[in-house]
């Protein structure tokens, strides 16, 4: 590496760090060392271990807290990360000089697209003090030339730019029927794709990674509370119907993957019909419950999913109080935390009444990925229609 870039990066991290002050170490958090070089360093987001990079031999990080007699929990983007006590010691007096006393995450964020050292360069030349593994998305502080500057456990480092590439944000997608071609004498005109269609989407995901999340992780996310994978995507259904639990359920489950579906609660029934491809069905009960293991289900109204004759949503002409008592039960009778608004109409009224009411979050049919910092009330989706050719339902991705 050029002398001359060295200095400028030590310039730029010296300039926002000072020397740890042993006499005020009492007062401070512990912190800990590591024993052993590439120890990893695993995240929790799924309720089981997920190796995400490794720490390097005799670095030292601020402790968040110990986890049991078995863990140290350190942060670690915009979550925590959580490495085993037998690979590291606690110690008062840590010698690391690239204190991050000034910047904050921003809403920036990169992916990895390989295995990438973090470098501490507070001597003049790079160290490398930790890993991040590939596919993770992580959030920057500032860039620097040639490099990002992120913060890890409270350090200052610097990742190269071209083992990463800026993130575009995360990708929901909102699908509504499914109908085999056969099958659709009704719904040529509608947001009806085929099992075919949805099976070659659905293959080329898998095979490309991806990984499904959850609404509540998305919220959390959106937060700047939680690390997501790279490749991530956000499956959603809207209004609920039968063709939902023949055709996508048995494919998503092929796959290994989840998805949410928004019910209109008032058309769920109590009994499963027999199918009929020419009537837009809903669901029953039994099937949302057989539905369980790959379906989290949310809210898209109880009673008020239809439109006026100007094709204004009902949610937008009733009065609030009929508005709020209808989300009231739609949220109790789906135990929902987000919401999709109805034919992707909405106001701020509206909005208003989702957080009165305990929603979370709201989806829009507004196109467009879904970044750190955004409305969570205003969440963008890609809807996926007869028109959305495989190239561009692929280039969502690329």
């Amino acid at each position: 590496m050029k002398k001359s870039t060295i200095a400028m990066l030590s310039g730029i991290i010296l300039a926002s760090t000072f020397l740890i002050n042993p006499n005020k170490i009492q007062a401070a958090s512990p912190f800990i060392e590591i024993q052993k070089d590439q120890t990893p360093i695993y995240e929790n987001r799924t309720g089981s271990l997920e190796l995400v990079g490794y720490l390097n031999q005799f670095q030292q990080f601020p402790l968040n807290k110990e986890i049991n007699p078995n863990w140290f929990q350190i942060k670690l983007g915009n979550s925590n990360g959580y490495i085993l006590k037998t690979t590291a010691n606690p110690t008062l007096y840590p010698g690391y000089k690239n204190v991050n006393v000034r910047y904050k995450n921003t809403k920036i964020t990169v992916v990895t697209l390989k295995d990438t050292p973090v470098y501490d360069n507070t001597s003049g030349k790079l160290v490398p003090f930790t890993t991040i593994k590939e596919n993770r998305r992580y959030p920057i502080l500032y860039p620097a030339g040639n490099w990002y500057a992120i913060d890890v456990a409270g350090r200052i480092g610097f990742i190269y730019k071209g083992n990463v590439k800026v993130d575009k944000g995360i990708p929901v997608l909102m699908y509504h029927h499914i109908l085999k071609a056969s099958e659709n004498v009704n719904f040529r005109n509608s947001s009806t794709i085929t099992p075919e269609e949805f099976k070659q989407q659905i293959e080329y995901l898998h095979q490309q990674g991806y990984e499904t999340i959850t609404t509540k992780q998305l919220e959390q996310y959106i937060k700047g509370n939680l690390n997501l994978p790279g490749k991530t995507v956000l499956i959603t259904f809207d209004d609920g119907l039968k063709s939902v639990y023949l055709y996508a359920y048995p494919i998503l489950k092929e796959y290994h993957m989840k998805a949410a579906s928004f019910l209109i609660t008032s058309r769920v029934t109590s009994t499963p019909s027999n199918f009929i491809p020419k009537n837009l069905q809903t669901l029953s009960k039994p099937e949302i419950e057989q539905m369980r293991d790959v379906f989290e289900f949310q809210g898209h109204t109880h009673n008020l999913h239809s439109l006026n004759s100007v094709n204004r949503s009902y949610m937008l002409i009733q009065p609030l109080s009929v508005v709020r008592n209808d989300l009231l039960t739609n949220k109790s009778q789906a135990n929902a935390t987000s919401f999709a608004y109805p034919f992707g109409q909405f106001n701020t009224s509206i909005i208003s009444l989702l957080k009165q009411t305990g929603f979370q979050s709201a989806y829009t049919t507004h196109g467009g990925y879904v970044h750190i910092g955004d409305d969570p009330y205003l969440i963008n989706r890609f809807g996926i229609e007869p028109t959305t050719t495989f190239q561009k339902f692929r280039a969502i991705f690329e």
